[in-house]
This record gives structure tokens, C-alpha cells and sequence, in this order.
């Protein structure tokens, strides 16, 4: 298999939340992987959205993703930026903040 991506990958098998736009509330699934530029997610579902939000921490802080590839219930997103944070509210009804990609990623606590 000829390796694509413009950066490598992090395996991290972490927990997070999707939301989709056509429908209310949250929806489990995995990121299997992840770089600044996107991610590998899998879900017990297929997931049909072609963009949709991503969250690790109860959506108090957000990325927005675009579907680039699927086979069966994984897929492989983008992130998308935004110039401005979308007004988005949590289940409480607070705002939330939009996770800025140019961090460095944290991983079992070290820096990459």
C-alpha cells in the first residue's frame, strides 16, 4: 500500500463523540489515528455525513471534519479551518471553542 497522507499519523485508539448536523445529539466512536491535518475515526455505524464535528472532551473544544475516504464503518476525515468559531452550543447551552490545529500534539505526554 503507497502511503498518501502529507504527515504521518499518531496512533492514539482514544474515545470521542461525533454531532451531526441532520441529527440531534451525540454519536460515539473512535480516532484511531491523528495528525494537525486529520484522522482516522471507526464507528459501529457507517458514517454517511460528508462533513460533521469531533470532540474528545465534551465539546468544549471542537474539530470540524470533512470525510476524504470510507470502507465500511471507517473512514478517514480532514479538519477544516475556520476563520471564525462557529457558534455552536454543548447540551448545556454554553458556547464552544474551536480546537486550534497549530499545536503541537500531546501524546501520552509527550510532545511530537
Amino acid at each position: 500500500m503507497i502511503e498518501r497522507r502529507a504527515m504521518k499519523r499518531i496512533p492514539i485508539n482514544r474515545a470521542a463523540l461525533l454531532s451531526f448536523d441532520e441529527i440531534r445529539g451525540t454519536h460515539p466512536c473512535m480516532v484511531r489515528d491523528i495528525n494537525a491535518l486529520g484522522a482516522c475515526i471507526s464507528a459501529p455505524y457507517y458514517i454517511f455525513a460528508n462533513e460533521f464535528v469531533l470532540s474528545f472532551d465534551g465539546y468544549s473544544g471542537i474539530f470540524i471534519c470533512r470525510v476524504v475516504w470510507r470502507k465500511e464503518t471507517l473512514c478517514g476525515v480532514s479538519f477544516l479551518l475556520r476563520r471564525r468559531a462557529p457558534k455552536l452550543a454543548n447540551d448545556s447551552g454554553e458556547s464552544t471553542n474551536v480546537v486550534r490545529l497549530d499545536r503541537q500534539i500531546v501524546y501520552r505526554g509527550r510532545r511530537r
